[in-house]
């Protein structure tokens, strides 16, 4: 499964592929990416503790049942328009830090 939801500056590509899942946000004036769903904010939607191993992994294996339901909630909580908005500006903070990467 595979979406793009656009929101005010990014791009939200949400991806669950067999075993693989991701959110990438792309920033539409920079060109700039990064994946998302180790951010804080992600995680508590996932239910997902800090001590995790996939925080410090940018797209996580996981079963194929569970990519499937992350995909939903990522769907779902990016097409709300607060939590959306709410994302987009930790994303503000985090992209001026530099860790971005070109597409």
């Amino acid at each position: 499964m595979k979406t793009t939801i656009k929101g005010q500056s990014y791009n939200f590509c949400i991806v669950a592929n067999g075993m693989r899942f991701y959110i990438k946000a792309l920033h539409r004036a920079s060109s700039r990416f990064s994946f998302i769903n180790n951010l804080n904010t992600i995680l508590s939607e996932f239910n997902i503790n800090v001590d995790d191993k996939r925080v410090s992994e940018s797209q996580w294996l996981i079963p194929k049942k569970q990519g499937g339901l992350f995909f939903k909630k990522a769907v779902e909580f990016l097409l709300s328009r607060n939590s959306r908005s709410y994302i987009e500006r930790k994303l503000d903070e985090d992209r001026e830090c530099g860790e971005w990467e070109n597409s």
